[in-house]
C-alpha cells in the first residue's frame, strides 16, 4: 500500500524560513583573491560555520573581545583584520561559548563556529582551526557582510577584462 500523506504545510514553511538565513555572497575560494591583504602591522581571522542545515535558526553574534563582528550564519563566512594580540571571541544563545586567539603578526588565522545542541535552544562554539583544516570546510562557504553588500558583490574587473555595460 502506497503512503499518501501530503507534506505538511508547517514544515515546508520553516524549511524556507531556515533557507533565508543562509549566506548569499561569493563563495570563499572566488571571493579571498579579491580581498585587499591587511593593513600594515594587521593580521587576517577569517571566521566560518560550515553547516547549513542543523540549527539553521540559530545566528547569535560573534564577538571579539566584546565588539559585536557579524552573525555566525549557516554555510556563511566573513573576516576581521586585527594587529597582534590575544583576543577572547565568543558567541552567546542560552549561555556563552568563548575561545581565546592569539593573533600573530602578518599570520592567517583561521576560527570554525560550530553548532551543538543545547538545553533550550542550541550554541554556537567558536574553535581556533589549522589553515588545512579551514581550507577542507570553507570551500562551500559564502560571504556574509553586516551591510548585506554580500548579495551585489560582483568580482573585480581586471585591466584583460572588458568592462560590462
Amino acid at each position: 500500500m502506497k503512503n499518501s500523506r501530503p507534506v505538511s504545510l508547517p514544515l515546508i514553511a520553516g524549511l524556507l524560513a531556515g533557507l533565508a538565513g543562509c549566506a548569499t555572497g561569493p563563495d570563499f575560494q572566488t571571493y579571498r583573491p579579491t580581498v585587499p591583504p591587511p593593513a600594515e602591522g594587521k593580521s587576517r581571522i577569517w571566521f566560518y560555520r560550515p553547516s547549513k542545515v542543523f540549527g539553521s535558526a540559530v545566528q547569535p553574534v560573534v564577538h571579539i573581545d566584546g565588539q559585536p563582528l557579524a552573525k555566525a550564519q549557516p554555510g556563511s563566512f566573513f573576516f576581521a583584520d586585527r594587529p597582534p594580540g590575544s583576543y577572547e571571541l565568543k558567541c552567546t544563545t542560552e549561555w556563552a561559548d568563548k575561545a581565546s586567539l592569539t593573533v600573530l603578526q602578518n599570520r592567517v588565522h583561521y576560527v570554525r563556529l560550530t553548532m551543538l545542541p543545547g538545553v533550550f535552544v542550541g550554541h554556537v562554539l567558536p574553535k581556533v582551526v589549522t589553515e588545512e583544516e579551514a581550507l577542507k570546510e570553507i570551500g562551500k562557504c559564502r560571504l556574509i557582510t553586516a551591510d548585506g553588500a554580500n548579495r551585489d558583490w560582483k568580482p573585480p574587473v581586471t585591466a584583460s577584462e572588458p568592462a560590462a555595460n
